[in-house]
């Protein structure tokens, strides 16, 4: 496939990085890490609330619950939006050191990026996901920065359009276990 060349703008780069900012914050999981706290912080009110009103605990001791388990939930929000924040301050920062000039390649193994200070290579064996949004494409690997391009950096729709198709086809085939060999029969 011909090698693109390209440069990301300030804003395509501000797109990138909150995006890669928002699926940091989202790797342990958002059930885990977003949903369950708040059912547990839900049920942990409903049974304070029961025992209260039925008389099971004093009332004073019910409000203490409550306030407890309040204090408790918006500590843990606290420390996630902290979390999320630091994230979205470390994506902007790799955000920043995309727009240099880059140029693409894709072969038969995967991606290879060559920039001033971020040569890069992306393999197929490793189970990418290629996704294209808002003008961007993005190569996201199991773990780490994604590799991001924009559309406009593609001759045509249809050259755009084949390269993301053959992109997809190839990402996410990890490369098969390797095969044990009994040589005792």
């Amino acid at each position: 496939m011909t090698p693109l060349v390209f440069e990301l703008t300030e804003e395509e780069a501000q797109v990138a990085g909150s995006r890669a900012a928002w699926r940091a914050s989202l790797a342990g999981g958002l059930l885990a890490q977003h949903l369950a706290p708040l059912a547990a912080f839900m049920l942990a009110v409903l049974f304070a609330a029961i025992l209260g009103w039925t008389g099971l605990v004093s009332r004073r001791a019910a409000e203490i619950a409550l306030i407890a388990f309040a204090a408790a939930y918006m500590v843990y929000r606290l420390w996630t939006r902290r979390r999320f924040l630091t994230e979205r301050r470390a994506a902007l920062a790799w955000a920043e050191t995309q727009r240099a000039p880059a140029r693409l390649t894709l072969d038969e193994t995967g991606f290879r990026l060559t920039a001033p200070g971020r040569d890069g290579t992306w393999a197929f064996t490793e189970g990418l996901e290629v996704e294209a949004v808002a003008g961007l494409v993005y190569v996201w690997p199991r773990r780490g920065w994604p590799l991001v391009w924009p559309s406009r950096a593609h001759d045509g729709e249809s050259d755009a359009a084949a390269f993301l198709a053959y992109a997809r086809r190839r990402a996410g085939k990890r490369a098969p276990a390797p095969s044990v060999v009994d040589d005792d029969d």
